[in-house]
């Protein structure tokens, strides 16, 4: 099975945020902080009646919320900056995928190189919407478009129930 794999902006963002909220769960750190900030903003406006407590809550509040905000729009400014240096609009052709049955059948290729990776050390695959994310390794995946159900049919064959996984 061959599949020529073309990648756009959308596709992009939409792996790129799986991968950091969903997947490495990121969003969990500026949450916390939030979280840490706002509890004692709230005791602060608790205790309005000490001089400078109200202050003290608004600055521990601004800071608290301002951080995971800036921490956001910064990531998804990012993520649009490197669609655009990728040059994905309108889509383009970044590398071709072969699956076989064989237990080296993962063979990648672009213009740059070749390379060819074993079922067993495939790390995990997801299943998005409409597309397939085949992690080689845990910092490195393929972006498979979906087509059709066989292409996830083969790699939940070839990898198991326990390393597949349908969003």
């Amino acid at each position: 099975m061959i599949i020529e794999c073309y990648l756009d902006e959308r596709t992009f963002s939409a792996f790129t945020g799986f991968d950091i909220f969903t997947r490495r769960k990121l969003w969990k750190n500026p949450v916390k902080f939030a979280v840490l900030m706002t509890l004692p903003a709230l005791i602060c406006f608790i205790k309005a009646d000490i001089r400078g407590a109200v202050m003290l809550g608004t600055v521990l509040l601004a800071v608290g919320w301002g951080m995971p905000v800036l921490y956001l729009l910064n990531f998804f400014l990012s993520v649009r900056k490197a669609a655009r240096d990728q040059k994905l609009d309108p889509p383009r052709l970044v590398y071709t995928v072969e699956l076989t049955e064989a237990k080296d059948g993962i063979h990648v290729e672009n213009e740059k190189e070749k390379a060819t990776f074993l079922w067993k050390n495939v790390f995990h695959a997801y299943r998005a919407k409409d597309c397939i994310y085949l992690y080689i390794t845990d910092k490195r995946a393929f972006l498979l478009p979906v087509e059709d159900e066989e292409t996830w049919l083969m790699i939940l064959r070839k990898l198991g129930s326990d390393r597949c996984t349908a969003l």
